[in-house]
């Protein structure tokens, strides 16, 4: 991935050329990031629709889970419960979904105690975890990291949200379902961060229309 001072990507931002004429790239068969975006957003959509009822329906069933995500990384099904979280991983020779608990705080008895009433959900749910599986499966099944054509930005495409990253570092998240870019943001620039000018939430949603990818398939 390319560097860029912060001088520089102000200067770029600030300037009325897009990535590709800003830096003296083709713009042959280039679309914006926003573009790009607004495709995954459909084909999360798309999805979503064929999700979205066996999740509610397990949810339903079990209303301590909070969240329930397919981790393409992992390649299980996550359930978020407070502080913790499990997955289940299928054991294909006996078509049944195998339980695993791991933590995001410390793990302990009491944990695993408040969440034995999950341990028979693979075999309850089964007919819509692999429903979930499948259609989570399907939005992953394209290219999930897309580099600019300057070589500085790179969108890393998760389910839910999507990572910009800037210079190697990650800079800030996108919502897939609004596209609209977390306030929060992680400096990707070598400079002490009370000497810049905040990077605002608008600042961002124009840098998207600045960046240029690879038409590629948009949905």
């Amino acid at each position: 991935m390319e560097q860029i001072t912060y001088k520089e990507f102000r200067n770029f931002l600030d300037s009325d050329a897009n990535e590709a004429e800003y830096f003296g790239y083709s713009k042959e068969d280039l679309i914006s990031l926003k573009e790009r975006l607004e495709g995954l957003r459909e084909r999360f959509e798309i999805c979503e629709s064929r999700i979205e009822s066996d999740r509610e329906k397990i949810k339903r069933a079990y209303s301590d889970i909070s969240g329930i995500s397919y981790s393409d990384y992992r390649k299980t099904l996550t359930f978020d419960v407070g502080n913790s979280s499990y997955y289940l991983t299928k054991v294909e020779e006996k078509n049944m979904y195998k339980i695993n608990w791991y933590a995001s705080c410390e793990p302990s008895i009491f944990t695993n105690i408040k969440l034995i009433k999950h341990i028979n959900i693979g075999r309850k749910f089964s007919e819509e975890i692999d429903n979930i599986v499948e259609n989570s499966v399907k939005y992953f099944n394209k290219e999930n990291t897309i580099e600019s054509v300057s070589s500085i930005f790179v969108l890393e495409d998760s389910y839910f949200s999507s990572a910009l990253n800037c210079c190697d570092y990650p800079f800030f998240f996108i919502d897939k379902r609004t596209l609209v870019p977390e306030e929060y943001t992680i400096i990707p620039f070598k400079v002490e961060y009370d000497t810049l000018p905040k990077i605002t939430t608008k600042d961002k949603q124009k840098l998207l229309t600045k960046i240029m990818v690879p038409r590629g398939f948009l949905n």
